[in-house]
Formats: C-alpha cells, structure tokens, sequence
C-alpha cells in the first residue's frame, strides 16, 4: 500500500473504527451462531477449520467477532501466556500492543486487531483469539464452563474432572475407543436455562499428549507439535479416529480423577463441598447476573453421583467406570 494511502488513513481514521472488514462468514461453534468479520482470509479459513463442522442448535441474534489483519513497522514477539484482564461485562485478551482482543458480553460482541504474522499461525489465531472470544460470549450468554471431558455410555453422561494431566483426554479416548460416546476432551458446558443437568462441548477435536502414541497404535505416526500453551501433544480431528461422538448429554455423574503409578482402579465417594469448591473455580468474569447464574448452575451437578476414581491404567479405569453405569452407582 502507498505509503500516501497509509497516511491518508491515519488521519481520516486514526482509531481504525471505519476500517472495512470485507470478509464476512456466520459459523456456528457450540451450535450457537457468530459472524466473523474481517479483511484476512487467513483468519476465514481458520475459522472453518475450527467451526465449519458445527451445525446450528440455537435459534438466537448471531453473536459478532470483529478480527482485523494489519502490518505493523516492528512486530514485537507475543507473550509466553496472554493477559486476560476483566470488569464486569468487558473482557480483554493481550498477547502484546499490536495482538488483542476485546469482548462487551453485554452486546455478544468481540473486536481486536492482530499481524499477519499471528494470522498465517494457524495454531496460535485459533487458540489464542477464534475460541476465546467465541467460548467466553457463548458462555456468558448461556452457558456454565466446566474443566473436564464428558463421555456416555447407554446415554448416562459421565464428567472426568481433575487437574492438568490426571488423564482426562486420554481416558475418554480411551472409553469411545471401548465402547462409549465422546462429546469433549476438557471444555464442557453445562445449558444455564435447563432444569437438568445437560451439558454441551466440541466432539469434533480431541487432544492428547505425547504419550497416546505409544497406548493407541492408531495414533502411532501422528506428528506432535508444540501447542500454544507450551505444551508438547497432538489435536485431531475425531473424524478420522474410530470413535462415535454426540454433541451433548446429560450428565449423571462426576469423577474426579487420581492417576497413580500402581493399584487397581478404585472409587469413592467424593464430597459435595469439594466438588462446589472445584467448580466455582471457573466463574472468574461476567456481570454478577451471569455469575450467580453460574454459580446456581453448579449447584445442581451436586445432584450427580460424585466421585473419586484412582488408577494406574486406561483398562482398570474403563471397568470400574462401566460397573458404575451399569450398576447405577
């Protein structure tokens, strides 16, 4: 571009509020509808290859996310971890001065600017930008966010709950690879407006760390990658893995997971105060409305079988979680 042109745009809109955004796509992630708005194509098939699977579920106003592309004289390297800072509706994602990103949940709407150099990283546009913006306003329009994966069996939903690498992702592989249904490795949503205890995620990906490769063979020559959160691990389409997936369920119990060298798998009961506890760790921004909404949600997972399983291997885990199903508790 001109440099001309370039100054001409400085003064005519110096905050870039007029800037054209001529590219123009509605997806559908979580089911619930976005229109993405931006001047790159990169950030457009991003986009698809992120959300092009999703069908829509939810008949309500798109939400709206705004992602422009621009050069900038010196690209500053991003930072390790994004600053997510928040007040009440208003959120905002800095990866540094020239990528980040800006929600007013109030609107369900979403603008921030990022470089070429962030758009043509597949990888880092997605993790860092795309699903934020759209899982945080989805979220606060409907939804309860949840850390963990949830399965089915005989359309009895099961939350594997824990901390980072008690084996939730592995685990739940592991049971659709046995048998069961896969609807999320480790981002499920509980529906606010729901009386029950339904939940929603992503069952088109699944990530694992670099260790699946060596329990599935048919993850044996899958390439690892270095994620953006540092983490060393693969993510695959479930398309091409042989598993069934649904996109929601009803949850019936929740499992807190204690992976250990050695011993038979085993399960106890697991306290209600803890698992409140556990759960409001996730409601961390919004309005005090959406929070309390959230909050309340929570309450009803205490109504779930609530449990503690610890186990050394996939195998063991898989059938003492099957006689609990099947059992009823």
């Amino acid at each position: 571009m001109p440099q001309s042109v370039i100054l001409q745009q400085a003064v005519e809109d110096p905050v870039l509020s007029k800037f054209e955004m001529g590219h123009r796509r509605l997806y559908y992630p979580l089911g619930f509808p976005l229109e993405v708005q931006t001047n790159s194509c990169r950030v457009i098939e991003a986009a698809s290859e992120t959300w092009g699977l999703f069908q829509q579920s939810f008949d309500i106003a798109p939400m709206r996310l705004a992602l422009g592309v621009r050069q900038t004289t010196e690209a500053e390297p991003l930072l390790a971890k994004s600053n997510i800072l928040s007040r009440e509706h208003l959120l905002t994602v800095i990866a540094n001065a020239d990528n980040f990103l800006t929600c007013d949940f109030q609107r369900a709407y979403s603008f921030g600017w990022i470089t070429p150099e962030v758009a043509s990283d597949y990888d880092t546009l997605r993790y860092r930008f795309l699903t934020p913006a759209a899982m945080m306003m989805a979220a606060q329009l409907a939804l309860a966010p949840v850390h963990g994966a949830l399965i089915v069996r005989g359309g009895c939903g099961v939350l594997l709950c824990g901390e980072s690498l008690a084996g939730k992702s592995t685990l739940a592989y592991a049971c659709a690879r046995a048998g069961w249904t896969y609807v999320s490795d480790d981002g499920t949503f509980l529906m606010r407006d729901r009386s029950d205890r339904y939940a929603i995620g992503n069952p088109h990906t699944i990530r694992f760390r670099e260790d699946a490769r060596e329990l599935f063979p048919e993850l044996a020559d899958q390439l690892l990658i270095t994620r953006p959160n540092g983490k060393i691990g693969m993510e695959l389409f479930t398309r091409d893995l042989p598993i069934a997936i649904a996109s929601g369920a009803t949850i019936e119990h929740v499992v807190m997971l204690d992976r250990h060298r050695s011993g038979a798998a085993r399960l106890r009961h697991y306290s209600k105060d803890q698992m409140q506890a556990w759960s409001e760790r996730f409601v961390n921004f919004g309005s005090n409305e959406v929070r309390n909404a959230q909050a309340h949600c929570y309450q009803r997972l205490l109504g779930a079988g609530l449990w503690e399983l610890s186990y050394a291997n996939c195998g063991d885990a898989i059938k003492r979680l099957e006689q609990l199903v099947d059992s009823g508790g």
